[in-house]
Parts: structure tokens; C-alpha cells; sequence
């Protein structure tokens, strides 16, 4: 397992460094739902960027990742946008 995690370390770092800017940025720009919209919008296109890359490199990428990679970043977008909506963020 530890090897396994010391092996992809750099990709889970960037991956945590474009969620967290993502979710940073999004609580900065707060009144604006616009900009707040953009920015999870850019984010979920970095994640999507992020892990198809990475598994293109590791020579394991298939139509059913790249599905789920896309599924999971509009479940993000529908979350946000609901909590947007909802007046929670």
C-alpha cells in the first residue's frame, strides 16, 4: 500500500493542491456567483485534465476511467451549484 501511495505521490499532490485552490478561491469570491461558478468550473476541468493524464502516463487509461472522471466532476459542479443556490456558500 505505502509503496503504491510513494509511487503516485506527486499525482495526489497536485490533486490536493487543485482541489483546495478550488475550494479556497471559491469561498473568496463568495458574493460573486459568477466568478464562484468559474472557478469550480476550472477546477472540475483540472480535475478531469489531472486524472486522465495521469493514468494516459501510467499506461492504464480506459473509456470507463475517463467516464468516471467526468461523472465525478459534474456531481461536483451539481453540488456546488446547489449549495451556491441554496445560499450556503
Amino acid at each position: 500500500m505505502y509503496e503504491k501511495f510513494k509511487k503516485h505521490i506527486t499525482y495526489y499532490f497536485f490533486l490536493l493542491l487543485i482541489l483546495l485552490s478550488g475550494l479556497t478561491l471559491t469561498f473568496l469570491a463568495s458574493p460573486r456567483l459568477v466568478l464562484q461558478t468559474l472557478i469550480v468550473f476550472v477546477t472540475v476541468v483540472f480535475y478531469i485534465i489531472l486524472g486522465i493524464s495521469h493514468h494516459f502516463i501510467n499506461h492504464d487509461l480506459t473509456v470507463k476511467i475517463m467516464v468516471e472522471y467526468v461523472l465525478i466532476g459534474l456531481f461536483g459542479i451539481s453540488i456546488v451549484f446547489f449549495m451556491i443556490m441554496g445560499g450556503i456558500i
